[in-house]
């Protein structure tokens, strides 16, 4: 636009030089400035057509503070010489939150079918941002005329997916024995200890005093000709379920839910990683308004917290309250677990129904906040 109206003067200029001293050469002048934009465009139609561009990002997760590499791959059929292509990259923000819109700029040379642009981009939040081309403008050497490149030519790109890892900072937690010995129902079975899971067998072994008589391997002991046991396996159940309740008043302004937000995948992930830690296996429940379902996943090592950030994708509030804990009964008919925690988006951490802590959205003070309270699970 500056380069537009600086045109604009350049040719008031000229048109007023030609009428103050009657200069034919001003007066030619003025009609070759008045020409140039129609020659340009015209050069500009055919390589439009011939434009596609895509996107790329060779690093899809990355820290919460620090930038991560933007590839635009741009392939033309002949630019004009100087030619330049603007792409304005769309993140779509977890929890509802508007829009970033950033632009990426390249020049391109008349005899280059290809072009790269390498740029940088940094996430304002934290949590699954899903980046897709929302615009596309095609410019002269001069910048004075510009063409949108049709969406056809990037519309059907599937959106990358970045993940900005919120901070993760220590939770004094202390899993108690009745935890550590939860059995509970699960796919998974111990290969340290055996346990009384009939569904699968742990190890085969001699027998021993006690042991019952219906846990005896009868064919085997009859080939070996000594009493073999069946030791039946642990299944390894989650002994917290920890829920994420995403109700939210639809009244709560927009820019508290944006300070809060942050906090809120941060408190998360200490949770989660603290546990993680001291060897607590937990399952994180939320409800996904956009599939009208709730949904689960199990933690047990840091890699699947990262995972679990992924599968949460686009989180997002609802404003009509649920009973998440019901919604979760009915669907996987499960015995609980022995511990029930609870993160709403007020910042207030629940056991078992009672306040456990409450947390400001100051998100340069969470850290502190975190480990000023030992939890019990």
């Amino acid at each position: 636009m500056k380069r537009l109206i600086t045109y604009l003067i350049v040719i008031a200029a000229t048109i007023y030089t030609a009428v103050l001293y009657g200069s034919t050469s001003f007066l030619m002048l003025f009609y070759v400035e008045l020409a140039l934009p129609v020659f340009l465009l015209l050069t500009l139609i055919p390589a439009v057509r011939h434009t596609s561009i895509r996107m790329e990002l060779p690093i899809p997760v990355v820290e919460q503070g620090q930038k991560t590499p933007v590839m635009l791959h741009v392939t033309t059929g002949g630019f004009p010489i100087g030619g330049r292509v603007a792409v304005q990259v769309k993140g779509k923000l977890p929890m509802g939150q508007k829009d970033e819109k950033t632009w990426f700029y390249t020049a391109l040379a008349g005899s280059k079918k290809t072009a790269k642009i390498k740029a940088e981009y940094q996430s304002r939040c934290v949590g699954s941002i899903r980046m897709e081309i929302s615009r596309v403008w095609c410019y002269d050497f001069l910048g004075l005329v510009a063409l949108p490149l049709s969406a056809k030519y990037w519309k059907a790109l599937e959106p990358e997916t970045l993940l900005v890892l919120p901070r993760i900072s220590e939770v004094p937690v202390m899993v108690s024995r009745q935890s550590r010995d939860f059995a509970g129902e699960s796919e998974e079975h111990s290969k340290e200890r055996g346990g009384d899971d009939p569904s699968e067998v742990f190890q085969i072994r001699d027998y021993q005093p006690g042991d019952k008589l219906r846990s005896i391997h009868w064919k085997l002991s009859a080939k070996t000709e000594e009493m073999m046991v069946r030791e039946q396996s642990m299944p390894l159940g989650c002994p917290v379920d920890f829920y994420l309740d995403l109700y939210q008043p639809a009244a709560v302004h927009r820019r508290k839910d944006e300070t809060q937000r942050d906090s809120y995948l941060q408190i998360l992930a200490s949770v989660s990683h603290s546990m993680v830690v001291e060897g607590c296996r937990h399952h994180v429940i939320w409800f996904d308004s956009r599939k009208g379902d709730v949904c689960r996943y199990r933690i047990e090592n840091e890699e699947n917290i990262f995972e679990m950030l992924f599968q949460l994708g686009q989180l997002s509030v609802y404003h009509d309250k649920k009973d998440l804990q019901e919604l979760y009964r009915q669907k996987y008919h499960e015995t609980p677990g022995v511990t029930c925690l609870e993160l709403t988006t007020e910042l207030t951490l629940k056991k078992n129904g009672e306040v456990e802590a409450r947390y400001s959205g100051d998100v340069s003070d969470i850290e502190r906040q975190l480990g000023a309270k030992e939890l019990v699970v």
